[in-house]
């Protein structure tokens, strides 16, 4: 049944399509707003707006599907072009993170370093119960899906403690491996992942910081602000550089901040084509073509590193006399990328993909035993290595690490309205420091497929690094106190 007067008055061509299914994603995400700003237990269990938004949008998929609802031959909300809305905004929300120009500090505790460990802790433990769980579900359910791929488990860290942008992507690399292996379903598999962390972080999150504030522990504000993740930079970012550029001259200096990321995604696109062209054309590896593209957020982050690096330089050798990136608005363009992304991901899911009874089993093990050991790990390493902002840690981490750095910061402004602890701070260097030592967590992912012995020594490298970070972080916080002991008996 199509929308016969939208024929009659235009060509609804492929670009108009396109426009009109980011129009689409626009109103449910006003939508889920309202919906969020006008029903309570939303509004105080945390539940983020785009994941409202983006359910709002999953019921409409199969709704308008169901009765043949289109537009000139083309669905109302389509599900191909939403995952490629996914695909993409998670590359652009990494390159407008990756330009914000980071504040030089005197480290004095190493909170940052620890920070970024406890995060990068969290993925390996996050790894090891998954790939865990998805090996016993491959062993009970033999022949199935997950059998056949007992890797699936590596989803985990990936929904969970990096959203549904990368949880997304990777799974859609595992669908088209080569190969017997492959994890059919695996991107709607991982998407699933990412929409059920975002409800342990914001039911199960509430529920505890509910428990704790009962016992006097912290105490909740039940603050009516808006929780964005904007406000943390607000205060250092808010007024201008004097050497940036005008707000507004010959070009708004919006525009400017929108057109660095744009063309910094253009570069990473060429990069990726020539990267394509050695491996695939000419080395006729075909293998990894997949791969490739879909590790675009990866090409991402490289390429602006080096954009960062050359802009610095122009600087530095005076050819450059203005600062063009202004750091606050970056974190705006982020903050609507990955809004954005969580909307569109959780819409492309296609639940006739998981129709094999143990994705659904593995689902709910993930769920339920990620949850647990993602609590045990915070609550252990905030307790020991955190003791001044113990639960203040715990709730941000925790936030963070079942969901996005936005859900960890809407549980800690519950407890910490104005971020006085320092743990928002924590959350932002942290992630930092995650992106450094969090690499070969990304690197395990590109070969645990490949075979039950590269399966194994990915097991045992996720062991290792976890066990590694453990050491990290409590003799570099050993190391930390008797330093600050030292300082304190010197300045006495």
């Amino acid at each position: 049944m199509g929308l016969l007067f939208f024929a009659d008055t235009f060509d609804f061509t492929y670009f108009w399509a396109a426009i009109f299914q980011i129009g689409v994603v626009g109103a449910l995400i006003l939508l889920g707003n309202i919906i969020r700003r006008k029903t309570p237990f939303l509004r105080n269990y945390l539940v983020p707006t785009g994941l409202i938004a983006g359910f709002i949008g999953l019921g409409a998929k199969y709704l308008f599907n169901g009765i043949g609802l289109e537009i000139a031959g083309t669905p109302i909300i389509n599900e191909e072009y939403m995952h490629y809305l996914t695909y993409h905004s998670l590359a652009i929300g990494f390159i407008a993170l990756g330009l914000i120009t980071a504040a030089k500090k005197q480290v004095k505790d190493g909170r940052a370093l620890k920070s970024g460990i406890l995060i990068v802790g969290g993925y390996l433990i996050q790894g090891i119960v998954g790939v865990a769980l998805s090996l016993l579900v491959g062993l009970i359910f033999a022949g199935s899906a997950i059998a056949v791929a007992p890797y699936a488990g590596i989803l985990l860290p990936l929904g969970f403690g990096q959203g549904p942008g990368q949880a997304g992507n990777i799974g859609g690399v595992y669908e088209t491996i080569d190969g017997a292996n492959a994890l059919v379903g695996g991107r709607d598999f991982g998407l699933s992942v990412a929409a059920m962390g975002f409800i342990v972080s914001a039911i199960v999150g509430t529920i505890i910081l509910n428990v704790v504030a009962r016992k006097g522990l912290v105490t909740r504000t039940h603050s009516n602000t808006v929780e964005t993740f904007g406000d943390l930079e607000k205060s250092a970012h808010l007024h201008d550089h004097p050497e940036e550029i005008p707000v507004v001259e010959s070009v708004d200096k919006f525009t400017i901040q929108v057109s660095f990321v744009l063309a910094t995604y253009l570069i990473t696109f060429a990069v990726i084509s020539l990267v394509s062209f050695l491996i695939v054309d000419l080395a006729g590896i075909q293998a990894v073509l997949g791969i490739i593209w879909g590790f675009n957020f990866l090409f991402a982050i490289l390429v602006t590193m080096l954009i960062k690096v050359i802009l610095n330089l122009l600087r530095k050798w005076g050819v450059m006399k203005r600062r063009y990136i202004n750091n606050y608005m970056q974190n705006r363009i982020a903050g609507f990328a990955f809004d954005f992304m969580i909307t569109t991901g959780i819409i492309s899911i296609n639940f006739g993909k998981l129709s094999d009874p143990s994705f659904w089993v593995l689902l709910a093990l993930m769920t339920i035993f990620g949850g647990a050991a993602t609590f045990f790990y915070i609550y252990f390493i905030a307790k020991k290595y955190f003791p001044a902002t113990r639960w203040y840690t715990f709730f941000g981490f925790f936030g963070m690490l079942t969901g996005t750095a936005s859900e960890g910061v809407a549980l800690l402004r519950e407890i910490d309205p104005n971020f006085q602890t320092g743990v928002a701070e924590d959350l932002v260097n942290g992630s930092g420091m995650a992106a450094i030592f969090g690499a070969p967590m990304l690197i395990i992912t590109t070969f645990i497929y490949q075979g039950t012995m590269w399966f194994w020594i990915s097991v045992g490298l996720l062991v290792v690094l976890f066990v590694a970070m453990l050491l990290f972080i409590h003799l570099f916080t050993m190391a930390k106190n008797k330093k600050l002991a030292k300082e304190e008996v010197v300045s006495e």
